[in-house]
């Protein structure tokens, strides 16, 4: 049987690539990690509140050392993380990258069980 490497390669770059692009807000589910796209509404010493057309969502986002994000007020920013599992609709951010390229690496995020407990957070 010949296996055909091109669409063998597709699917490696497509997996790794992420080319799923960004999922609105209210559309977050447990457990995959997606990334938000969104404007700053909202700063916090724990994070931020970020809005898109959908809806809006706090996102995680803690340095160590109490470092500060940089983040500015109608920043639009891209999150890559995931929801976290509970009542309170909080995304866990672990990296962040502004309009200008610059990434923030979130080196301590919240460890993710939701694929455990998602049914009974409905």
């Amino acid at each position: 049987m010949k296996t055909s490497f091109l669409p063998l390669l597709a699917v490696v770059f497509l997996t790794l690539g992420g080319c799923a692009g960004t999922t609105p807000i209210k559309n977050l589910a447990l457990p995959p990690v997606s990334t938000i796209e969104g404007t700053v509404t909202q700063l916090d010493d724990n994070g931020f509140t970020l809005t898109d057309g959908s809806g809006a969502i706090f996102v995680s986002a803690k340095l160590p050392d109490h470092k500060k994000l940089g983040l500015s007020l109608n920043e639009t920013v891209n999150v890559y993380g995931n929801l976290r599992g509970g009542q309170e609709k909080i995304f866990d951010g672990y990296v962040i990258k502004k309009s200008s390229g610059e990434q923030i690496i979130v080196t301590h995020p919240t460890p993710h069980f939701g694929f455990i407990i998602q049914s009974a957070f409905e």
